[in-house]
């Protein structure tokens, strides 16, 4: 954004549009570092919003489940395979009525 001066600008018209020049690029300062500053939290958001829309749900059970049986004790993977089983429906329930929602909402 520059001023624009008459040619015969007065000294205080010129002060005027150097002190304006000033704000503005200090306006501008501020907002880049603010964009650099929240970044990371936009590209968290962004990785919720991929989460949510693809089959992470899923993944994540089958990883619980996973990991149970390698690291859970005889018994232990048969209480996990009930609840996998339980919640799997009531995952794809919640997934399938977000798809018909608008994300913004």
């Amino acid at each position: 954004m520059t001023p624009t001066l008459p040619p015969g600008a007065s000294r205080r018209e010129l002060r005027k549009a150097v002190l304006r020049m000033r704000l503005e690029m200090h306006r501008q300062e501020l907002r880049h570092e603010i964009l650099q500053i929240t970044h990371p939290l936009q590209q968290v958001r962004e990785y919720g919003q991929r989460l949510r829309k693809g089959n992470a749900p899923f993944l994540l059970t089958g990883g619980v489940l996973a990991l149970a049986g390698l690291l859970g004790r005889k018994r232990g993977w048969r209480r996990w395979l009930r609840l996998a089983l339980i919640v799997m429906p009531l995952l794809r329930r919640a997934q399938q009525g977000t798809r018909g929602r608008s994300p913004l909402v």
